[in-house]
Protein backbone atom coordinates (compact mmCIF):
# COMPACT_ATOMS: atom_id res chain seq x y z
CA UNK A 1 0.00 0.00 0.00
CA UNK A 2 1.29 3.31 -1.23
CA UNK A 3 1.27 6.86 0.67
CA UNK A 4 1.04 10.08 -1.25
CA UNK A 5 1.54 13.24 0.47
CA UNK A 6 -0.53 15.79 -0.18
CA UNK A 7 0.78 19.17 -1.37
CA UNK A 8 0.07 20.59 2.32
CA UNK A 9 1.80 17.57 3.82
CA UNK A 10 4.74 18.24 1.90
CA UNK A 11 4.81 22.05 2.12
CA UNK A 12 5.12 21.16 6.25
CA UNK A 13 7.61 18.44 6.01
CA UNK A 14 9.81 21.05 4.19
CA UNK A 15 9.22 23.80 6.49
CA UNK A 16 10.15 21.31 9.13
CA UNK A 17 13.09 20.26 7.88
CA UNK A 18 14.05 24.43 6.84
CA UNK A 19 13.40 25.12 10.57
CA UNK A 20 15.86 22.33 11.62
CA UNK A 21 18.78 23.59 9.15
CA UNK A 22 17.88 26.93 10.50
CA UNK A 23 18.34 26.16 14.36
CA UNK A 24 21.10 24.30 13.49
CA UNK A 25 23.16 26.57 11.54
CA UNK A 26 22.10 29.28 14.55
CA UNK A 27 23.90 26.70 17.41
CA UNK A 28 27.27 27.11 15.07
CA UNK A 29 29.66 29.97 15.84
CA UNK A 30 30.28 31.92 13.38
CA UNK A 31 33.67 32.52 12.03
CA UNK A 32 35.27 35.89 12.91
CA UNK A 33 38.21 37.31 10.13
CA UNK A 34 40.16 40.36 10.40
CA UNK A 35 42.95 41.92 8.49
CA UNK A 36 45.96 43.49 9.80
CA UNK A 37 49.38 44.78 9.25
CA UNK A 38 52.35 43.71 11.01
CA UNK A 39 55.38 46.57 11.49
CA UNK A 40 58.53 45.61 12.95
CA UNK A 41 59.67 48.62 15.09
CA UNK A 42 63.02 47.11 16.02
CA UNK A 43 65.81 44.95 16.04
CA UNK A 44 66.22 42.32 12.99
CA UNK A 45 62.88 43.27 11.71
CA UNK A 46 62.96 47.28 12.07
CA UNK A 47 61.12 49.31 9.53
CA UNK A 48 59.67 46.16 8.02
CA UNK A 49 55.87 45.83 7.19
CA UNK A 50 53.50 42.99 6.34
CA UNK A 51 49.96 42.09 5.66
CA UNK A 52 48.26 39.45 7.23
CA UNK A 53 44.95 38.12 8.17
CA UNK A 54 43.47 35.42 11.13
CA UNK A 55 40.36 34.28 10.70
CA UNK A 56 38.82 32.20 14.52
CA UNK A 57 36.37 29.44 13.69
CA UNK A 58 35.80 28.69 17.25
CA UNK A 59 37.15 29.58 20.74
CA UNK A 60 39.03 27.93 23.48
CA UNK A 61 37.26 26.88 25.88
CA UNK A 62 38.15 27.32 29.68
CA UNK A 63 38.55 23.74 30.40
CA UNK A 64 40.53 23.47 27.40
CA UNK A 65 42.80 25.92 28.76
CA UNK A 66 43.17 24.71 31.81
CA UNK A 67 44.29 21.39 30.33
CA UNK A 68 46.91 22.59 28.01
CA UNK A 69 48.15 24.66 31.44
CA UNK A 70 48.12 21.54 33.12
CA UNK A 71 50.20 19.76 30.77
CA UNK A 72 53.18 22.85 30.52
CA UNK A 73 52.70 22.14 34.39
CA UNK A 74 53.47 18.50 34.63
CA UNK A 75 54.91 17.84 30.97
CA UNK A 76 57.06 20.62 29.68
CA UNK A 77 57.02 22.81 26.31
CA UNK A 78 57.49 19.65 24.12
CA UNK A 79 54.47 17.78 25.22
CA UNK A 80 52.19 21.21 24.79
CA UNK A 81 53.43 21.42 21.34
CA UNK A 82 52.89 18.18 20.24
CA UNK A 83 49.33 18.93 21.37
CA UNK A 84 48.76 22.21 19.91
CA UNK A 85 49.97 20.94 16.59
CA UNK A 86 46.34 18.89 16.57
CA UNK A 87 44.69 21.52 17.28
CA UNK A 88 42.40 23.62 15.07
CA UNK A 89 40.47 27.08 16.33
CA UNK A 90 41.41 28.70 12.62
CA UNK A 91 44.40 30.22 10.61
CA UNK A 92 46.42 33.14 10.61
CA UNK A 93 48.47 34.19 7.63
CA UNK A 94 50.47 36.61 5.62
CA UNK A 95 48.42 38.05 2.56
CA UNK A 96 50.91 35.35 0.50
CA UNK A 97 51.19 32.40 2.11
CA UNK A 98 49.19 29.76 3.58
CA UNK A 99 50.46 30.56 7.26
CA UNK A 100 49.58 28.39 10.36
CA UNK A 101 46.67 26.95 12.06
CA UNK A 102 45.82 28.74 15.25
CA UNK A 103 46.14 26.19 18.43
CA UNK A 104 44.60 28.64 21.00
CA UNK A 105 42.07 31.54 20.60
CA UNK A 106 41.02 33.00 23.55
CA UNK A 107 38.16 36.50 23.43
CA UNK A 108 37.50 38.88 26.39
CA UNK A 109 36.47 41.66 27.11
CA UNK A 110 38.11 44.91 29.12
CA UNK A 111 35.45 47.76 29.54
CA UNK A 112 34.60 48.24 26.18
CA UNK A 113 37.09 46.82 24.90
CA UNK A 114 37.73 43.19 23.34
CA UNK A 115 40.96 41.43 23.67
CA UNK A 116 41.48 38.49 21.07
CA UNK A 117 45.07 36.07 22.15
CA UNK A 118 45.72 33.96 19.57
CA UNK A 119 48.64 31.03 20.03
CA UNK A 120 49.85 28.77 16.95
CA UNK A 121 52.54 25.86 16.87
CA UNK A 122 55.09 27.91 14.89
CA UNK A 123 55.76 26.15 11.23
CA UNK A 124 59.84 25.78 11.39
CA UNK A 125 61.30 25.56 8.08
CA UNK A 126 63.90 21.84 7.41
CA UNK A 127 66.60 24.39 7.50
CA UNK A 128 66.02 25.45 10.94
CA UNK A 129 65.61 22.45 12.63
CA UNK A 130 68.57 20.66 10.77
CA UNK A 131 70.73 24.00 12.25
CA UNK A 132 68.95 22.68 15.71
CA UNK A 133 69.70 26.32 17.13
CA UNK A 134 68.22 28.70 19.64
CA UNK A 135 65.54 29.60 17.45
CA UNK A 136 63.94 25.76 17.99
CA UNK A 137 63.10 26.61 21.66
CA UNK A 138 60.70 28.70 20.58
CA UNK A 139 58.09 26.88 18.90
CA UNK A 140 54.85 28.95 19.59
CA UNK A 141 53.90 32.09 17.73
CA UNK A 142 51.82 34.75 19.83
CA UNK A 143 49.25 37.52 18.83
CA UNK A 144 47.32 39.52 20.84
CA UNK A 145 44.89 42.35 19.43
CA UNK A 146 42.76 44.89 21.53
CA UNK A 147 39.77 45.80 19.46
CA UNK A 148 37.44 48.91 20.01
CA UNK A 149 33.43 48.69 19.87
CA UNK A 150 33.82 49.50 15.77
CA UNK A 151 35.85 45.67 15.76
CA UNK A 152 39.01 48.14 14.58
CA UNK A 153 42.17 47.68 16.67
CA UNK A 154 45.79 47.14 17.17
CA UNK A 155 48.31 44.74 18.92
CA UNK A 156 51.30 42.85 19.89
CA UNK A 157 53.26 39.36 17.92
CA UNK A 158 55.65 37.63 18.75
CA UNK A 159 56.80 35.36 15.81
CA UNK A 160 58.91 33.03 17.52
CA UNK A 161 58.05 32.23 21.17
CA UNK A 162 58.11 29.56 24.49
CA UNK A 163 55.68 28.94 27.15
CA UNK A 164 57.09 27.40 30.31
CA UNK A 165 55.70 27.27 33.98
CA UNK A 166 57.90 29.04 36.36
CA UNK A 167 57.91 26.93 39.75
CA UNK A 168 59.60 29.04 41.85
CA UNK A 169 57.33 32.28 40.95
CA UNK A 170 54.33 29.55 40.44
CA UNK A 171 53.46 31.32 37.08
CA UNK A 172 53.08 30.78 33.50
CA UNK A 173 55.44 32.73 31.27
CA UNK A 174 55.47 33.68 28.00
CA UNK A 175 58.86 34.76 26.22
CA UNK A 176 60.02 36.33 22.93
CA UNK A 177 63.03 35.31 21.11
CA UNK A 178 65.72 38.04 21.14
CA UNK A 179 64.50 41.69 19.97
CA UNK A 180 61.29 41.11 18.37
CA UNK A 181 59.31 44.40 18.08
CA UNK A 182 56.77 43.65 16.04
CA UNK A 183 52.97 45.64 16.29
CA UNK A 184 50.01 44.51 14.92
CA UNK A 185 48.09 47.87 13.51
CA UNK A 186 45.15 48.60 11.20
CA UNK A 187 43.37 45.43 12.43
CA UNK A 188 39.84 45.69 11.44
CA UNK A 189 36.85 43.32 10.42
CA UNK A 190 37.07 41.42 7.06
Amino acid sequence: MKTQLSGTSTLVLGLVISLSLVAYAQDKPRPEAYSAVAIGTGGSVGGKTMSFNFRVTQYTTDEELQNFAQLVKDKGTDALRRTLEKEDKGRINPVTSTGNQIAVARKRQQGADTIITIVTARNMPFVELYRNGRTTDYPFGFLQVKLDASGKGTGQIMAAAKIRFDKKKGQYEIESYGNQYIKATNVRPQ
